[in-house]
């Protein structure tokens, strides 16, 4: 397994940051102060290109954002993003000031327009976009996942190295079996029970890996992490509007190798 933990340290969880020539991006600028709480300050602001999947809803696949920046004190921000169309989130954290998926508690919105329907933004190259005042934000609460008849998702069970239930983890989902850079979908923490579900928007072959306790960035000494089959990350077949159970994944601790 210590292949595919070395991989893993190339992971950017929830962190992600634009990649791309300067030369090909533009901008988008504003600020987040909710009607109700002013401005955030320490704020996160997410970006999800519409062309890579459909909006981040509650009840949806949850996405993994292609950008992200963090709120100044008055709430401003400023996304460099390359050249097409975006939706916005936001998110507060209260728990934890390091990147990733919200938490009861935080505040959090998707931008939506006065119909409900989510906002989508434009970047063109070269320029800036001033998108004005974000003035949504909703306290999280998780919602109950439920499996229906349209649902494409993947299920199981993630354990620790005794064989014990794991907390407090997620599951990364990842189209490449070298489990690098940014996963493609992202679950909720596990349970006391260490029961997960993670959905998805597309039939295909995924490999899932796992990350307790985590924050983005380089694993510390202890951490724990697992990757679906072990020594060698085995593929998942997922049909659309079926659900593949039984995906069931035992964790490791992560061993940091570099020089004290």
């Amino acid at each position: 397994m210590r292949r595919y933990f070395s991989a893993l340290l190339l992971i950017l969880l929830w962190s992600s940051t634009v990649m791309a020539d300067e030369n090909n991006t533009g901008r988008l600028s504003g600020a987040w102060i909710p009607r109700k709480y002013g401005p955030i300050s320490g704020g996160l602001i997410y970006a999800f290109d519409t062309n890579a999947g459909p909006p981040p809803l509650r009840d949806r696949a949850r996405r993994v954002p292609d950008a992200v920046v963090m709120t100044n004190e008055k709430g401003k921000f400023t996304l460099q993003l390359p050249e097409g169309t975006y939706y916005l989130s936001t998110l507060k954290k209260f728990g934890s000031a390091a990147p990733g998926p919200p938490q009861d508690g935080d505040l959090h919105a998707l931008s939506r327009d006065e119909k409900g329907k989510p906002v989508i933004y434009k970047v063109k190259r070269g320029k800036t976009n001033n998108i004005g005042i974000l003035r949504q934000a909703t306290v999280f609460k998780s919602p109950v996942q439920i499996i229906s008849a349209d649902t494409t998702a993947i299920t199981g069970t993630l354990t620790a190295s005794d064989g014990s239930p794991l907390a407090d983890a997620v599951v990364q989902v990842y189209t490449d079996e070298e489990v690098k850079g940014k996963p493609a979908y992202v679950s909720q923490k596990t349970g006391k029970d260490g029961k997960y579900i993670v959905q998805v928007d597309k039939e295909g072959t995924y490999y899932l890996a796992i990350r307790a306790k985590y924050g983005g960035g380089r694993p510390q000494e202890g951490d724990t992490l697992g990757v679906y089959g072990g020594e060698s990350a085995q593929p998942v077949t997922v049909k659309i509007h079926s659900v593949t159970a039984g995906i069931d994944i035992r964790a490791g601790q992560f061993a940091d190798k570099r020089p004290k």
